[in-house]
């Protein structure tokens, strides 16, 4: 009887083949050509013979390569994967992962609320979403990927932190930035002269999405600083012209025609490895950290996309950009303020070099120009 027990056991979940290989599984498939056995599911996993330190010590002769499962066998009392190897018995290395930071999803952003999106992390069984830098006290969220917050104020941004997280423990923090505003609309921002501003001012900055080449993008209506939108393309008003940087710095410039503020130390000649960091970039410090400096890829979409081959093509676009001109990388003296725009993007084009939109009456291009130039800022969000 239990012959015939055994024999109905092997014909229900294992096949054997001529060569001595054996499968089990609940489809009784044959097993790979590889394995002599192979076990086959995907609800179920294999367990190995489990047996306390003395136990495990006690078996007569064991084989290389035998396994066991030790239930007390480290330094802590705890249990631990055992392998017989060079005469003596090793405990097999073990590591227990945390998930990756989960990479920020696209943000819903209104006047009023903003919908935190995240994406899925592997080996995360759940998230945590945060104000502040806080695990322990943060909002557990399960399995969603996603968070409402309502009742913020229009302009306003917002930090918050996202966490995975799994048995082994959290990852480390996702940092999200939005802005409670729907882009079509405006927000004012007051400057204080410092080491971004040059001087103390208030702007009121509008916002226009749906700009050909990158079209779900959102961009200031004016240059960073301008009190107001130029009139005509060859506008050489200081108002229209807005603030000035060199790249990668954080420090702006005004320059009233006469006098440039602040009269500092001009920086040149700069060479260094690096784009334009977010520590330093205007854009971030001055309107909040969901704001940037376009990236070369973001003009040259702009400049395709739209055609642009002199001067007049950007102004007619609904970013109305102009010819603000630039400071001279030399000394830092205002020049070409009326005849041509010189827009910085965050891209480096080498250690002395980067990639700018340039426009005149002649051409439209990008291209790449020395970094201590002072070049306009018209500033971008996702």
């Amino acid at each position: 009887m239990k012959i015939f027990a055994i024999l109905l056991i092997i014909c229900l979940f294992a096949g054997t083949l001529a060569s001595g290989q054996v499968t089990v599984s609940a489809d009784n498939s044959n097993p790979h050509n590889s394995a002599m056995l192979h076990v086959k599911s995907t609800t179920k996993g294999l367990l190995p013979p489990r047996m306390t330190f003395a136990q495990r010590n006690a078996i007569v002769n064991p084989a290389t390569g035998l396994i066991v499962i030790c239930t007390n066998c480290n330094v802590d009392g705890t249990g631990v994967a055992c392998i017989y190897l060079g005469g003596k018995w090793q405990n097999l290395p073990a590591t227990c992962d945390v998930p990756a930071p989960p990479a920020e999803g696209v943000l819903m952003q209104t006047n009023t609320q903003i919908i935190w999106n995240w994406n899925t992390a592997t080996i995360a069984t759940g998230y945590k979403w945060s104000a502040t830098n806080n695990y322990a006290a943060a909002t557990n969220m399960g399995t969603a990927t996603t968070k409402t917050e309502t009742g913020l104020t229009q302009g306003t941004n917002y930090t918050r932190f996202v966490w995975a997280y799994n048995a082994c423990g959290n990852s480390e923090p996702t940092i999200i930035s939005g802005q409670a505003l729907a882009c079509g609309t405006s927000f004012t921002v007051a400057h204080t002269a410092g080491t971004v501003a040059p001087v103390t001012k208030t702007v009121t900055y509008g916002t226009v999405t749906n700009i050909p080449g990158e079209t779900e993008k959102c961009w200031i209506t004016r240059n960073l600083g301008a009190s107001q939108q130029p009139n005509t393309v060859d506008d050489a008003t200081e108002a229209s012209a807005g603030w000035y940087w060199q790249f990668n710095r954080m420090q702006g410039y005004q320059h009233d025609g006469t006098t440039r503020t602040p009269n500092t130390t001009w920086i040149t000649p700069i060479s260094e490895d690096s784009g334009w960091e977010s520590t330093s970039d205007p854009c971030s410090l001055l309107l909040g950290s969901a704001w940037r400096i376009p990236t070369q890829t973001e003009w040259s979409n702009l400049k395709y996309a739209g055609n642009w081959n002199n001067l007049n093509d950007p102004f007619s676009s609904g970013l109305q950009l102009h010819a603000a001109g630039d400071l001279h990388s030399n000394d830092g003296s205002l020049g070409v303020r009326g005849s041509k725009g010189l827009y910085w993007s965050s891209t480096q084009f080498n250690n002395n070099l980067s990639w700018c939109l340039e426009f005149s009456d002649i051409i439209a291009h990008m291209t790449g120009n020395t970094k201590g130039y002072g070049f306009s800022a018209r500033c971008i969000r996702d």
